[in-house]
């Protein structure tokens, strides 16, 4: 039964083009004249599909997660896969094509990410008839680890275009390999595979009332260790009315076949928006969407196994959401008051938008037995079907006849063939603080930061397609050398608004709102920066970098293009490093995290440096050394 089933999975099965925040422009290979149409193809083995189908069959008698995907395990990057190219102007060109073997889908998944703000990543299928990107510093995160959308087929190119001397870091360790599940009622399945014999487009006649309601709702792209799963989800408003991006699931989305998710598994989610039909009808082919890669664990109930809690799971997505994906932040109620009339809109087997609608009094009751954790809904006829949930609904919110929010879905015994059977929603009012005493176990502390003590809100629209950023040519320069900031975000802004912090005896200029402001720094020190810009529509997006501009006049006469005899080690590490050196000389050594924050400055002339980073968190960081031989950078990546 469903209610046993926490969670189905689905398969992208058509041609898509999906819109991750990215660039939207063309692979240059697409124009480009002088680049060869050979590219490396690196084939991988494919997973022992008997192992798979043995555990999938455990999996589902236990419940856990049921899986679309298994990992194959890789080691890839631009050093040691694929071919650069060089084009005529100069910038150049990485490409790897990858194929796996019987595969009716492939995920890229990295465990090391950072783009330059000279670089633009892609990723498309044999043909281009889906290309995702391009991918540029606007998709880096602290973390240090990436996501892209499922890729249709066995078979799928990336493609790097970098315009300047700074490389990328492209590190993909795990390879989502999707396919068909054994049980013919449990087929990972996708667009067009929900029951469509009740189920109702969210945008038919249902839909009208709840127009903006609806856009709250997501599919979320589950990864919790080497499973791959669907959920539903909704982003939710709070008290301070500030669009912080927080996503409502179940708590059981969020368990895989060794526990929950992982911070790094999190920030490898990837959350589906607008994924709809654009009418009542069902499209003929699978319509777009607008994505977003990455959250981090806020709140949640504390037992995937449902029983005794409220299931609740509460995100927060990495990036702000922007203005054009037109999401809606949904208004809740934590009173506890029922309602006789309503709805859910979901994502049933991972399909696209559904609505189902409930029209007499919710019961209070629990996931089995007596209790007052959960919502029992039934379901009514509409004009255009029944419509009920499936696998894959789990964590969608069902709404009250005011628009808010009262719980979310755990799971329940509702099918096209069954649909007066209950369902069962973990109520909003009991995760609000009921759950547990710690507030990592409560929805209040968050939807009401500010302690109003109210019940009941409204929701409200968000995001902002406006995303500050900025970069110089050389992060490192003596004192008195003049350099330039360029913008380097997305958006338009109206006005710019820089902060160089350092004070008047150390930097010529403390504020400018100049697009490109000239600066020069006085005395040797680390100056952080601060941008803010402000669009047409008052929008505002700020981008502060600490230590970004180090002035150092020791080494101002060292040859940067001799390549030091250096060594890092272990590389990955779990917190401890060794920096080695061919000789008893003094070197400076930096550590900076990929969003240019300086995380330690240290001196060695040894030729040995032991290092411990254990107080920083897991990600990737940058190691520069310099000494009067030259200046390396190194990357290196903290994985406890």
């Amino acid at each position: 039964m469903k209610r046993n089933l926490l969670l189905i999975t689905a398969l992208l099965i058509s041609y898509i083009s999906y819109a991750q925040i990215s660039t939207n422009s063309e692979p240059i290979s697409s124009s480009a004249a002088n680049l060869s149409i050979n590219v490396p193809v690196l084939e991988l083995a494919r997973p022992d599909m008997k192992e798979v189908d043995r555990q999938n069959e455990e999996d589902q008698k236990n419940g856990k997660l049921y899986k679309y995907g298994v990992s194959v395990m890789c080691d890839i990057d631009t050093e040691n896969s694929g071919k650069w190219e060089t084009l005529e102007d100069g910038s150049k060109v990485w490409r790897l094509s990858i194929s796996i073997d019987g595969a009716l889908a492939l995920g890229l998944y990295y465990d090391a990410f950072w783009i330059p703000s000279n670089g633009e990543l892609f990723v498309y299928n044999e043909d281009k008839s889906q290309v995702i990107g391009g991918f540029t510093n606007i998709n880096n995160h602290d973390s240090g680890v990436f996501a892209n959308e499922l890729i249709i087929g066995n078979f799928l190119t990336l493609e790097y275009h970098q315009k300047g001397d700074s490389k990328p870091i492209i590190h993909i360790n795990e390879i989502a390999y999707c396919y068909r599940a054994i049980k013919p009622l449990y087929q990972a399945r996708d667009f067009g595979d929900s029951d469509s014999s009740c189920e109702v487009n969210a945008n038919c006649s249902e839909g009208d009332q709840w127009e903006n309601i609806k856009k709250s709702a997501c599919r979320i792209s589950i990864k919790a260790g080497n499973s791959y799963g669907w959920c539903s989800g909704a982003m939710i408003n709070n008290t301070q009315n500030d669009c912080t991006p927080y996503i409502l699931t179940a708590d059981h989305c969020a368990g895989g076949n060794s526990g929950y998710a992982s911070e790094s598994d999190m920030n490898q989610w990837v959350f589906y928006f607008n994924y709809e039909a654009e009418n009542c009808e069902n499209p003929n082919s699978n319509p777009s969407s607008n994505t977003m890669s990455g959250c981090s664990l806020i709140s949640n109930s504390g037992n995937y196994n449902i029983d005794g809690t409220s299931d609740f799971h509460l995100v927060e997505l990495n990036s702000t959401i922007p203005f054009d994906y037109g999401i809606y932040a949904a208004g809740w109620d934590a009173s506890g008051t029922g309602d006789s009339q309503g709805v859910s809109i979901h994502h049933p087997s991972g399909d696209i938008k559904k609505i189902s609608t409930y029209a007499t009094s919710l019961a209070t009751t629990a996931w089995s037995g007596g209790g007052v954790t959960h919502w029992r809904v039934r379901w009514v006829e509409t004009n255009n079907g029944h419509g009920v949930t499936e696998p894959g609904s789990s964590g969608s919110p069902i709404f009250n006849n005011e628009g808010r929010i009262i719980g979310d879905l755990s799971g329940g015994l509702s099918y096209c063939y069954a649909t007066n059977s209950p369902d069962y929603y973990g109520k909003l009012s009991y995760s609000w603080e009921s759950n547990g005493g710690s507030n990592n176990r409560k929805l209040k502390p968050f939807l009401d930061p500010t302690n109003s003590g109210i019940e009941a809100i409204d929701g409200q629209a968000c995001g902002t397609s406006l995303f500050s950023n900025f970069y110089v040519y050389d992060t490192e320069i003596p004192t008195n050398t003049p350099i330039n900031f360029f913008y380097s975000g997305t958006g338009e802004p109206l006005s710019y608004a820089w902060t160089f912090f350092g004070g008047a005896a150390n930097v010529s200029i403390s504020t400018s709102t100049d697009a490109s402001p000239l600066v020069q720094y006085y005395t040797e020190d680390s100056y952080t920066v601060k941008l803010k810009v402000t669009d047409s529509e008052g929008i505002e997006s700020i981008e502060t970098k600490q230590n970004y501009i180090e002035v150092d006049n020791d080494f101002t006469e060292i040859n940067e293009t001799q390549e030091l005899n250096i060594q890092i080690f272990p590389n990955p590490s779990s917190g401890t490093i060794y920096i080695s050196q061919n000789a008893n000389s003094k070197s400076k050594v930096r550590i900076y995290s990929v969003l240019g924050e300086s995380m330690l400055k240290t001196e060695f002339n040894t030729e040995t440096k032991q290092l411990d980073l254990n107080y920083l968190k897991n990600g990737i960081y940058f190691v520069e050394i310099s000494s009067a031989n030259g200046k390396t950078v190194e990357r290196i990546i903290l994985n406890r």
